[in-house]
């Protein structure tokens, strides 16, 4: 009987196939790849965040001190793990070379009658047992940096929606006010009334002075795929002031659906209008955010403050229309700009 019709010539030949890979593992080489991955991350971060205040990003001031605490923990942690994976590779070795000796020493006698029937089992049980030893240790060595890994790839994740933020802002087909701060941005369909299927997809943004939406997609394509032009032009912007309250809901299948639902104040642009936010966003969140927002509570994390002559000016702000003497609104914070409620007339402080 040849080799190929011998079921247990067949099962020795997977078994050394799984014992080499097994074998090539025990050097625990991925997880020292791991390691010096996560030392080249964290060295990064600093350069990123840099990269993201000289774009203009003055918010998450948490950024700095949690790259500092990281590294820190970071050189302790690279240690312990150095020191558990030294060790457990070397015990893996013993049991590795043992386990190929056993390996060998059952090819060389396949060739006689029974053998293999006789030796195959308890080989297969003992390869069995060293992968769990091999997943043991890897488990070990991993428990080290496991925790300090997942918050590098968290704040790593923070710059990098912080970047794709900047990237909307820069290609925005509106201008930004002076001194005014993108804090949040995503991709969003405003639910317009009555335009039905034609709601505009595009971004919405909170900044520090504003809430806008802007439409930003390829309308007019065939059958969703073909021809078609892009549009982007702002549909509406929101002074924070005029925000009177939005909620959060999520509907459709599932809650799929994130929607916020805004009501502004007298003399905005709309009464009433909502806003699904798209792309994995949260619309809780972004209700917060918006809440904190308007409320003053995100100059705390300012990692940039005002000009102070901006502030000054907004101190000294007018209380009446320079126009027709009505009362102006209340500022709230961060707003750089007020309209007047009797007249329209738009005063800049």
């Amino acid at each position: 009987m040849s080799d190929a019709q011998n079921p247990f010539a067949a099962r020795f030949a997977a078994l050394r196939l799984d014992f080499e890979n097994v074998y090539r593992d025990s050097t625990l080489h991925t997880l020292a790849e791991e390691i010096a991955e996560m030392s080249r991350k964290v060295v990064s971060l600093p350069g990123e965040i840099e990269r993201v205040r000289s774009r203009g990003y003055v918010f998450a001031s948490y950024l700095e001190q949690k790259a500092g605490v990281l590294a820190q923990h970071w050189e302790a942690a690279r240690r312990e793990a150095g020191q558990s994976l030294e060790g457990e590779a070397s015990r893996l070795r013993s049991e590795m070379e043992r386990l190929r000796k056993a390996v060998d020493r059952v090819e060389m006698q396949s060739a006689k009658v029974g053998a293999l029937e006789r030796d195959l089992p308890d080989l297969e049980n003992e390869v069995r047992l060293v992968k769990n030893v091999l997943s043991d240790a890897q488990s070990r060595v991993r428990a080290s940096y496991s925790r300090l890994s997942s918050d590098v790839s968290q704040t790593l994740s923070q710059l990098s929606n912080i970047t794709w933020i900047l990237d909307q802002r820069d290609e925005a087909a509106f201008p930004f006010l002076a001194e005014e701060g993108v804090f949040l941005a995503a991709k969003a369909e405003w639910q317009a009334s009555g335009r039905g299927k034609d709601d505009p997809d595009g971004i919405l943004y909170l900044t520090d002075q504003r809430l806008v939406f802007e439409q930003k997609e390829t309308t007019g394509k065939k059958l969703g795929l073909f021809g078609g032009k892009k549009t982007q032009e702002l549909e509406w912007e929101i002074p924070l002031h005029q925000i009177e309250s939005v909620t959060a809901e999520n509907k459709g299948l599932f809650g799929g659906k994130d929607l916020l639902h805004f009501t502004f104040k007298s003399g905005a642009p709309l009464g009433q209008t909502t806003v699904e936010v798209k792309g994995g966003v949260q619309c809780k969140f972004w209700a917060a955010q918006i809440e904190r927002m308007t409320q003053g509570d995100v100059n705390d994390e300012r990692a940039i403050q005002p000009d102070p002559e901006v502030l000054e000016s907004l101190r000294s702000a007018p209380t009446a229309c320079p126009s027709c003497g009505g009362t102006l609104p209340q500022m709230v914070a961060n707003q750089r700009q007020i309209a007047c409620d009797y007249c329209g007339a738009v005063i800049r402080v």
